[in-house]
This record gives structure tokens, sequence and C-alpha cells, in this order.
């Protein structure tokens, strides 16, 4: 038996090993692989696409209108022909009524198909002139601005302030360089005009609220008054809306506040207007204003989001804040006001 020492190689010691670690290492990351590829029962579960449609219900609906307004007609048809039989005078005077009212009728729905469209093809501007902003492209967005500022002069006069967009402009300027002087001299006074009546339109709704003893005038009142700050706004951005155009108008600013989050946004704003102190201070009418004059302010906000042909930035996005310290002003002046002469009484019945 040899008593000589053993030597051994380190060099393959550590080859032989990290191989092995290696090939540990591969084994485990094939394992997580598998463990990946198989299906989770997350995967499994998918919401189905919406249903479309059925053309069944596509064709009742048509049929049905045309049902309706084939009735109308008859209908029309038989009373306008028994005037007659009574008196060919009178059955003149009805005719040339009914007459009238089918040619306004129809001037009011191709006007209000006209202005639907407007609205329409403001959204597309919007798009476009945004795309123009970021790629700083030459000439391409000045016969667009030429085309909002007509929709513009057609409802307010902006005579002076596109006087001074065209003398800040110069034909090296890009159209990046021109939408941002479009903003800053002619959009900057619709904006300011449009936060106006959105005070307006807010504080009213917050008074009568915080006023009104009735639950449900308060929600009429509101809607009324919602309603007609729609209009207005849109007005001034030179896309006025018909009673059916306003009705599409409005829930498409209902639909952009709930994607934007306004319960969060509500619920925010409720909780830095009624803390403690000013819960303690108004009563809950008056708290219920506030909150009705936020909503109403919301809506006149994003009515400008969906009118105006340029998108806000950081710097010109309009806030709330003036019009929550407005409010809250309003209504505490009148609580406060109400509490005095409520003490004054008391204080004379004692005496």
């Amino acid at each position: 038996m040899s008593t000589k020492p053993v030597k051994f190689d380190s060099e393959t010691i550590k080859v032989e090993s990290s191989e092995a670690h290696s090939n540990v290492l591969e084994d485990s990351v094939a394992i997580n692989d598998k463990e990946k590829k198989l299906p989770s029962e997350t995967s499994m579960v998918k919401l189905k696409p919406k249903k479309t449609k059925s053309k069944l219900l596509k064709v009742f609906g048509w049929s049905f209108a045309s049902f309706i307004v084939t009735a109308s007609i008859y209908e029309a048809w038989q009373f306008v022909d028994s005037m007659f039989e009574i008196n060919k005078v009178l059955g003149g005077a009805v005719s040339l009524i009914v007459l009238v009212t089918i040619i306004t009728g129809a001037g009011a729905l191709i006007k209000g198909r006209a202005k639907g469209k407007r609205l329409i093809k403001r959204n597309k501007v919007r798009k476009l002139l945004a795309q123009f902003n970021a790629n700083e492209t030459y000439g391409k967005a000045t016969d667009y601005l030429d085309d909002v500022s007509e929709e513009f002069s057609s409802e307010v006069d902006i005579s002076q302030s596109l006087a001074l967009y065209r003398q800040a402009t110069h034909k090296s300027h890009n159209d990046s360089e021109l939408i941002r002087i479009y903003n800053d001299q002619v959009l900057s006074g619709l904006d300011e005009l449009a936060m106006e009546a959105i005070r307006k339109h807010a504080t009213e709704s917050a008074l009568m609220v915080a006023l009104s003893p009735l639950a449900i005038a308060d929600m009429a009142l509101v809607a009324w008054r919602s309603s007609r700050m729609i209009q207005e706004v849109s007005r001034i951005y030179g896309c006025p809306q018909t009673a059916f155009g306003r009705l599409g108008l409005t829930k498409q600013v209902a639909t952009n506040l709930m994607l934007a989050g306004a319960s969060e946004f509500v619920a925010e704003a409720g909780v830095e207007l009624l803390g403690k102190g000013l819960a303690a201070t108004v009563s809950t009418k008056a708290a219920q204003g506030i909150g009705v004059g936020i909503l109403v302010s919301r809506l006149g906000i994003q009515t400008m989001q969906l009118c105006r042909p340029i998108e806000f930035d950081k710097n010109n996005k309009p806030k709330l804040s003036q019009i929550r310290k407005l409010l809250t002003s309003k209504i505490l002046s009148i609580v406060t006001s109400k509490k005095e002469e409520k003490n004054l009484k008391q204080g004379e019945e004692n005496d």
C-alpha cells in the first residue's frame, strides 16, 4: 500500500463543481418556465365581448318608428280633411298651420344635425391639432385654426383677439408655435368667459339647493341650471346645441366625468370643504348646496374640454379652488346671516 500523499487537481474540481452548479440552475430555470407556462385559474376566466344589438331588434326599432310616423301623418290628414268638410276657410288655415309646422320642424332637425356634426368635427380637429403640436409640423394647422375662428366668430366677438394673434404670428412659426400663440391670444379669453359662466351657474345652483325645502325641487333646479350652463359653455366655443343635441353632449360630459374619477374628486373636495370646523358651522342643506355647486362646476369644466379645439395643458388647465372658495363664502354668509336674524328674533321675543 502506497503511503504517498494524494494530490487533488483544484482546477478540475472547480470546473466540475461549476458545471454541476450550472446544471442545477438550468434545471431550476426549466422547472420555473414550465410552471409559468401552466395555465392559471385567472387566465382561464375571461369576460365575453359585449354583444351587439341583434338585427331583429334593429328592424323592430325602425318599423316601430315608421309606424308611428305613418299613423301621425294619417291622423293629421284626417284632421285636415274634416276641417275642410266643416269650412273651406278653416281647412285652409289648418293646412297652413300644418305646413308651417312641417317646414319649421324639418328645418330644426337639419340645423340640429349640422350642429351635432360640428361637435363631432371639433373632436377630430382637437386630435389633429394635438398631433401637429407633438410633431412640430409646418403649415398644417393654419387652415384648421381659421375654420375654428369662423365658428367662434358666429357666437362670440373675438375680433380683437384674432388681430393680436395675427400680429404675433409669422411664416417662420411651425404648427406647435402657432397653436401655442392661438391658445394664449384667442382661447384664453374664451376660457375666462366660460369659467365666469360656470361660476355663475354653480353658485346659483348651490344657493337654490341650500334654500330649497324640497328634494324634488332641488333635482329639477340642478338639472335645469346644468342644462343651461352646458348650452352656454358650448355656445362660447362655437358649438351650440339644440335640445336633442344637448342631451347627447350631456351624456358625453357625464361619461368623461365618470372616467376622470369624479367620485374620488368629489370625496376629496367634500373632505376639504366639510371638515370638522365647517361641518359644525353649516347646516345639512348648506352642505348639500356646496356639494351640488362643486358637481355643477365639474360638469362645466368637462364641457369646456369637449368643446375646446386645443387640449388643456398643465399651465392653463382650469382649477376648482377658486370656485370652491366662492361657493363656501356665499353659503357661509347666508348661514351666518340667517343665524343672526334668528338670534335677534329670539332676543326680541325674550325681551
